[in-house]
């Protein structure tokens, strides 16, 4: 859960979406992203494909099924977990 939290904040984040503007565009409240993002509450996969969506990436880069290194993170520290640092 705590690479979920992580991953979202990271492509949220990449994307330059607040929470409020993320949870607009994924038709989710607010606090269900605070939620995720805090590792407090897992997520269904309806509604994380939705995020996943609004966030212009596959539910396995959210899940880390398969991680992918976008074009430009803004520092190592922000990048996404590894499966094998879960």
């Amino acid at each position: 859960m705590a690479e979920l939290a992580q991953r979202l904040r990271y492509y949220r984040k990449l994307r330059g979406l607040s929470v409020r503007e993320l949870a607009e565009r994924a038709g989710v409240s607010v606090s269900y992203i605070y939620a995720i993002e805090s590792g407090a509450r897992g997520s269904n996969a309806a509604k994380l494909g939705l995020i996943a969506e609004a966030l212009g990436v596959s539910l396995s880069d959210l899940w880390g099924d398969a991680p992918r290194q976008p074009a430009s993170p803004s520092s190592a520290d922000d990048a996404p977990p590894s499966p094998d640092e879960a």
